[in-house]
């Protein structure tokens, strides 16, 4: 056992070192965004903590942003800001942008997804990378146990979105939902914000989905980026077993 701990140490060591110097910006609303107040917490920090340590990884996600709002309120103009500062430091910058949640309140899918692609082809033109991430699940469940999603459409335009662009695409939507449907709403709703508050996250929350975001970034791009391991927790997650 102590030699497989080595293995496993090192292994992790030789990726952080031989992965090339790379960069993350987090585009999006609440249930990215680094919250710790009522009405916020996203994956954010936990995606951040499984990078090796000294990635530089900015989030711009912004509470109840849309992607017509995080333009309008000058928040896409902070994230713009921190992408062309890391692409000037010869860092390659990956950009994950993902909305949803608040889109859904005000306009159909499509007006999402046009917003969504000049996101993408800005991002591109600054020589960054952008990656949609689908709509993490609200943790509502039907008295059946499966997931009540009424995000369903507004995932699917952000798949559209990647292929008409040809973006890498993590479909943290689907993921979530089959790991919430997995684990059983007394485990789901123990990552809550608040007890009620069935979007937002709270710190066990954070690390579980930021690191369902981390493993699927890694397999989108394997061998290539600097994301430590976490054997158990990953193990959880693609077995269906509550970690808290």
């Amino acid at each position: 056992m102590g030699f497989s701990l080595g293995f496993v140490t090192f292994a992790a060591l030789v990726l952080a070192v031989s992965a090339a110097p790379t960069s993350f910006v987090l585009i999006g609303d609440s249930t990215t965004a680094n919250g710790t107040t009522p009405n916020s917490g996203g994956w954010g920090n936990g995606f951040c903590a499984s990078l090796a340590s000294g990635t530089p990884c900015i989030n711009t996600a912004h509470n109840g942003a849309t992607t017509g709002s995080f333009v309008a309120d000058g928040f896409w103009n902070i994230s713009l800001a921190a992408i062309r500062g890391e692409v000037a430091k010869g860092r390659r910058t990956l950009a994950t942008i993902q909305f949803g949640h608040n889109d859904q309140k005000i306009a159909p899918p499509e007006s999402m997804g046009t917003n969504m692609t000049a996101m993408v082809q800005t991002i591109r033109a600054l020589g960054a990378e952008p990656v949609l991430v689908t709509s993490l699940t609200r943790r509502s469940f039907t008295s059946d146990g499966k997931i009540s999603d009424a995000l369903g459409p507004w995932a699917d335009e952000t798949i559209l979105i990647s292929q008409q662009q040809n973006t890498h695409l993590l479909d943290l939507h689907a993921n979530s939902i089959a790991y919430c449907e997995a684990i059983g709403p007394d485990a789901a709703h123990r990552l809550n914000r608040l007890p009620d508050d069935n979007t937002h996250l709270n710190v066990n929350g954070t690390i579980v989905f930021g690191r369902m975001v981390a493993d699927l970034i890694k397999a989108s791009f394997p061998s290539q980026l600097p994301v430590i391991p976490n054997a158990q927790l990953s193990f959880n997650i693609t077995h269906g077993i509550a970690s808290f």
